[in-house]
């Protein structure tokens, strides 16, 4: 875990982000900030799902990164205010940390108690980026995160998620893995948001979540009018931050 956290750290500081240990009720969040919003809009990057897995049937010890993908993606986006948003128990220790167990990044790595303290992270970061609105860019399970999180705030002004499985069900069928007990899944609340602008990114060779997934979230969603879909041609799950300086321009919007 000391080396994940220097890596992270490395990039971090080199584009000029400070980091901060955000203490919500429950858990002890990691965060990152560049900038400040001076009244206006923050964008936050929610952390994928770490290192959940030593193998399929082996929880790991701490669910910190191995590979920065959105750390990199929050220092490629040249917007004046930006945060970073690790997950619970990444960055922070693991098992060690405030009430941290395995469930949390494993069967209820979108439960009620994760999405609630993230929230709280999202009004201390709001606070201190002087910011009016937030807008949620989340890779992998941090785009579960970012949608579940837009559901129940009104400051949102936009999200995007990139690679990330929106609808959970569809997740662990496909993939013929234990439902996620504990956790909640967007697609089942997604008819709220569909007045949200937002844009989903899926990789055309992404095979952990694959386009269908994105697919059935916005059918369940129903009215898709502030809703886009985009498939990067020959893009895999993990190679993000190698496209994302070109798709930080990208504003979504309704139509």
């Amino acid at each position: 875990p000391a080396e994940r956290q220097a890596k992270a750290d490395g990039i971090a500081s080199k584009a000029g982000f400070t980091g901060e240990t955000i203490r919500t009720t429950r858990f002890d969040l990691h965060t990152r900030l560049r900038g400040t919003a001076s009244g206006g809009l923050l964008t936050i990057y929610i952390e994928g799902d770490g290192f959940a897995w030593e193998r399929r049937d082996r929880r790991s010890a701490d669910p910190t990164p191995i590979n920065p993908v959105t750390m990199e993606m929050a220092a490629a986006d040249p917007a004046p205010a930006i945060a970073y948003l690790a997950r619970p128990c990444q960055f922070t220790g693991g098992e060690t940390a405030r009430n941290c167990t395995s469930d949390l990044w494993t069967t209820a790595r979108y439960s009620e108690e994760a999405v609630t303290g993230m929230s709280e992270a999202l009004d201390a970061l709001k606070r201190k980026a002087d910011a009016s609105t937030l807008a949620l860019v989340g890779y992998s399970g941090g785009g579960t995160i970012a949608a579940l999180l837009a559901q129940r705030r009104a400051d949102i002004a936009w999200i995007k998620t990139v690679s990330s499985p929106l609808d959970t069900d569809a997740f662990t069928s496909l993939h013929k893995v234990t439902a996620m007990t504990g956790s909640l899944n967007p697609a089942d609340k997604a008819t709220t948001l569909a007045a949200l602008p937002q844009i989903h990114y899926v990789g055309a060779k992404d095979d952990i979540a694959p386009v269908e997934i994105n697919r059935r979230y916005l059918a369940r969603m129903g009215d898709t009018r502030c809703a886009e879909l985009v498939v990067i041609p020959g893009m895999d799950h993990v190679s993000w931050a190698d496209v994302w300086a070109s798709l930080t321009g990208d504003i979504p919007a309704c139509r």
